[in-house]
């Protein structure tokens, strides 16, 4: 082994899957100094994402109170065979938690009291993060994404405070390695006024913000968006045909990739995909798909993937399931029966393994 050039062996493994890697460590420490490498695990994360096998590649998680703990259950399943093998169990603290889309192999989950989680489950690691010092002040929600400039994964909690001026609004920020979180104040116009997740995508986190009328309707939505690496904020105009709708309408998701807005109607999901430049102030929204069904409303489901030709559908369609696939070709509608579930409660997202570890 030691005659063997050390570009050769990173070429070698650079090309295996992420298990068997995280099975090589312990083979010998020249393995292991490469597979641990933090550029290693960049790159080797890059070469593995966009094959077909990631791009069908789902991740369903779900939580399982029992007598004396509370489980977090992780399972990935691709779509060609339906069967989802459970990847990875842990025991957390007892509550209720909503689980975040995964960010370079990585899943981010929160709980109602304040409670923050990171896991890995291909390479079977968890941690909860520290508390945040914010007293006086509600945790609405929270972000996870990664920094490509720093090389770290960061998680934002957006705080109000209790019984004080709307006008003392904030950010956490906590870096995976640093263990502390950081605040920084916000401008109202920036206000989160839900408890929807904020949508990552492209290295920004992205929310949607909007006026109220006197009778205390929102209207004039906009989208704010939050720099992961420069941590600063800017406010982005929606298209102009949905700029006066009902905020409640609206949402974000990531889809393929891009940062996608979605305008619900009943039976009719038209999706538009932000094509600007944040760099040069551009701002551009091109229409894509509309998810169309004849005779049933589709207001219940969300788009939460996209493989090029499919758009995955979680919601209740009636007549179809909780799992729905949509053909933007052909505009056919396909169930998504997957087996190995035991919980009808659950998230479900793109996944990509990587090596990234869980570090506090």
């Amino acid at each position: 082994m030691s005659s063997i050039p050390s570009p050769i062996i990173f070429d070698i493994l650079i090309q295996l899957p992420v298990k068997s890697l995280a099975r090589f460590k312990s083979l010998n420490k020249l393995y292991c100094s490469f597979i641990t490498d933090p550029h290693f695990i960049y790159t080797q994360f890059n070469n593995g994402t966009g094959s077909a096998d990631d791009n069908n590649r789902l991740i369903l998680s779900y939580i399982e109170h029992r007598n004396l703990d509370t489980v977090i259950h992780f399972l990935t399943v691709r779509e060609i065979d339906e069967l989802a093998v459970v990847e990875y169990s842990a025991a957390i603290s007892f509550g209720s938690y909503h689980v975040l889309p995964s960010s370079y192999g990585l899943v981010c989950f929160f709980g109602l009291h304040g409670d923050v989680y990171v896991c890995n489950p291909t390479i079977k690691q968890i941690a909860r993060l520290p508390d945040i010092d914010a007293e006086g002040f509600l945790s609405l929600s929270c972000g996870f994404g990664f920094d490509e400039i720093s090389g770290k994964h960061k998680v934002i909690k957006f705080l109000e405070p209790v019984g004080a001026s709307v006008d003392d609004l904030g950010i956490g920020i906590i870096s995976m390695g640093d263990n502390r979180w950081r605040s920084i104040r916000y401008h109202p116009r920036f206000r989160f006024p839900n408890h929807e997740p904020p949508v990552f995508s492209g290295g920004f986190f992205y929310w949607i913000t909007w006026e109220v009328n006197p009778g205390g309707q929102p209207c004039s939505s906009s989208i704010a968006s939050f720099d992961i690496e420069k941590e600063t904020l800017e406010a982005i105009s929606p298209p102009e045909s949905v700029a006066e709708k009902n905020g409640y309408n609206l949402y974000l998701a990531e889809l393929g990739g891009e940062l996608c807005l979605v305008d619900v109607e009943r039976k009719r999901m038209d999706i538009w995909i932000f094509k600007g430049n944040h760099a040069e102030s551009e701002e551009n929204w091109v229409r894509g798909a509309s998810i169309v069904h004849e005779s049933e409303t589709v207001d219940a489901a969300r788009p939460v993937a996209f493989n090029g030709v499919e758009i995955l559908l979680h919601g209740f369609i009636r007549g179809l399931g909780q799992l729905n696939c949509y053909n933007v070709q052909t505009g056919c509608f396909r169930e998504l029966e997957i087996k190995g579930i035991a919980s009808q409660f659950f998230h479900v997202n793109h996944y990509a393994e990587s090596l990234f570890p869980v570090e506090l």
